[in-house]
């Protein structure tokens, strides 16, 4: 009698999708707008600020009929503070409701007269977004310690009044926005998974202030173990204004399954100041001067400070990008920033989105991070002209400094990370996956046929 051979299946480690939200931000969205027409902007994911959708319809249109996801942020956590609540939120479709004022905790109640958030789910339903992050404010605020409360039952209200307003596929979003001392808690960890079980969001946000791409290593290890606690509401956790380094061990470590950020900004969050009247600005000063992201390190210098770098002995190797987002190299990243920043967060994510989940966390230190390592050592010991730097405007001395200081910090982190990924092993938990939801036209053609 013949042997009879069974065949075992091959098993595949899991690979987790990694969802990336891509901030739209107050302005650039008309070079976005181009990107996305020459297809340099993979997002599939994007988030728009109610104070800055009637300028953006022609590219939100196009990017709903790409499949992309749009998610509203209704700017609720700004507009109930002093110093943010006169800025560019008030230009969100119920900003002018309290006149110049914070829209305070009375106007969530259920029967004030502005209905603010039937307004909301209104908005959302005629402008066909896909979800909707919950108006949420910030729990570090001195001045009202009951926003928490506040919060958690106008998530309940939003969800009755979208379905009242006929937008029951709109999803909801949840942004916890607190101080990022408060995670390191556990007492009030627990808190916070007691006080969101059973709300009806789909997505968890953490939005930390002060914490951020420049956020020091032991802080970046007390927020990837604090977020095994938040693991345990079973819901699939986003980074909000986070990236850089710090955003991708956040996702290769499984503390989160997602980042929100803008195309070189928004990675980093800052409310200690929220609940103080704003500060005048004078006129006269310039905008935000251009600066140019070098991916290797994960860090952004401005146009003058590359060209010093560039200059030196071995500068434009380190420096220069030849993928396809820049085919001539410097000349292009400096041309356009934009498009250099977008390809290069995606290759990042994408790289890591292909990696099996509890394969991430070595594929990440031996890949990204002592990459980040060995390149921010090469830079600090550039020799960069003094003179090249003079006619540039480049205080050589700070720079350099800036970059040792990089540096050192680099190294610190990559020593932080094997030491917690040595001491936690593959037993840690991990964050749920995103969902991918269907965007709202797509669904509602297929409703239509």
């Amino acid at each position: 009698m013949s042997a009879k051979i069974v065949h075992f299946p091959h098993s595949t480690p899991p690979v987790q999708p990694v969802g990336h939200f891509l901030r739209l931000g107050e302005s650039g969205y008309r070079k976005l707008a181009n990107l996305k027409a020459s297809g340099f902007l993979p997002a599939q994911h994007v988030v728009v600020d109610a104070s800055k959708l009637h300028h953006q319809k022609e590219l939100l249109a196009d990017l709903r009929a790409s499949g992309v996801e749009i998610v509203l942020d209704t700017k609720s956590a700004e507009l109930g503070a002093p110093h943010k609540c006169s800025g560019h939120a008030k230009q969100a479709p119920w900003g002018a409701l309290a006149e110049g004022n914070p829209l305070g905790p009375s106007w969530y109640q259920p029967n004030h007269r502005s209905d603010l958030l039937g307004h909301i789910a209104r908005f959302a339903v005629s402008d066909q977004v896909d979800a909707v992050l919950a108006p949420t404010h910030f729990l570090g605020d001195p001045s009202f310690a009951q926003w928490f409360s506040v919060d958690r039952r106008s998530c309940e209200l939003l969800r009755r009044a979208l379905d009242r307003e006929g937008g029951a596929s709109i999803a909801i979003d949840y942004p916890l926005i607190l101080p990022h001392t408060f995670l390191n808690d556990h007492a009030r960890r627990e808190e916070f998974c007691a006080g969101l079980a059973g709300l009806p969001f789909e997505n968890l946000w953490i939005r930390a202030s002060g914490f951020g791409l420049d956020a020091a290593p032991l802080t970046t290890r007390r927020f990837i173990v604090a977020m095994t606690t938040l693991h345990g509401l079973g819901k699939p956790i986003v980074a909000d204004y986070l990236g850089g380094i710090v955003g991708l061990a956040a996702l290769a470590f499984g503390a989160v399954s997602g980042l929100a950020n803008g195309v070189g900004e928004r990675e980093r969050f800052d409310a200690r100041t929220w609940h103080k009247p704003p500060t005048k600005i004078e006129s006269g000063r310039g905008g935000r001067r251009t600066r140019i992201l070098i991916p290797t390190v994960h860090r952004s210098v401005t146009v003058p400070e590359l060209e010093v770098l560039a200059g030196a002995r071995g500068g434009r190797r380190l420096l220069a990008c030849s993928d396809r987002c820049c085919p001539h190299g410097l000349p292009d990243m400096i041309n356009d920033p934009r498009r250099h920043a977008v390809y290069q967060t995606d290759a990042q994510i994408v790289d890591l989105s292909a990696v099996p989940d509890l394969r991430r966390e070595q594929h990440f230190l031996d890949g990204r991070m002592s990459d980040a390592d060995r390149c921010a050592r090469q830079l600090k010991d550039l020799k960069a002209s003094p003179d090249q730097a003079s006619r540039r405007g480049v205080d050589i001395g700070r720079l350099m400094k800036r970059l040792a200081d990089h540096s050192k910090q680099t190294e610190k982190m990559l020593q932080t990370l094997e030491d917690l990924h040595e001491s936690r092993g593959n037993s840690a938990s991990r964050s749920h996956s995103i969902r991918v939801r269907q965007p709202a036209e797509s669904a509602a053609l297929q409703t239509e046929s």
